[in-house]
């Protein structure tokens, strides 16, 4: 990879972190909504990480690292956690395409144990 090519992923990882962290927030809500993570949840946050383009271009350790923390933030003070999650998903409420992106990786969660709880 040559320099420009770095400088070019660099500036796309840069440009994307906002979204890598409303995603992971989302992650961590829908994960948690049943009072626990499930190994298939797991397993498809992982999954979502690895093929999202958008969030592909970063480091999956550092994806799942961010999603470690909020789900920590959750499990230690989830009304305030909650609240500050559910602004960075917020922030793409504009933002068509991401919204989809964002609804679609909850959808992907939620249904990560086959089908969705009431």
């Amino acid at each position: 990879m040559n320099l420009i090519e770095k400088l070019k992923t660099e500036v796309e990882r840069y440009q994307n972190k906002g979204f890598l962290k409303a995603a992971m927030a989302v992650c961590a809500l829908t994960a948690l909504s049943e009072g626990k993570v499930s190994l298939s949840g797991r397993y498809r946050i992982d999954a979502i990480i690895e093929t999202m383009e958008r969030l592909r271009i970063y480091d999956p350790h550092k994806a799942v690292e961010i999603l470690d923390d909020f789900l920590a933030d959750l499990r230690s003070d989830h009304d305030r956690a909650a609240i500050v999650l559910e602004q960075k998903i917020a922030r793409y409420a504009g933002d068509y395409k991401s919204a989809r992106t964002l609804l679609r990786i909850a959808y992907l969660v939620i249904t990560a144990d086959g089908a969705i709880p009431p």
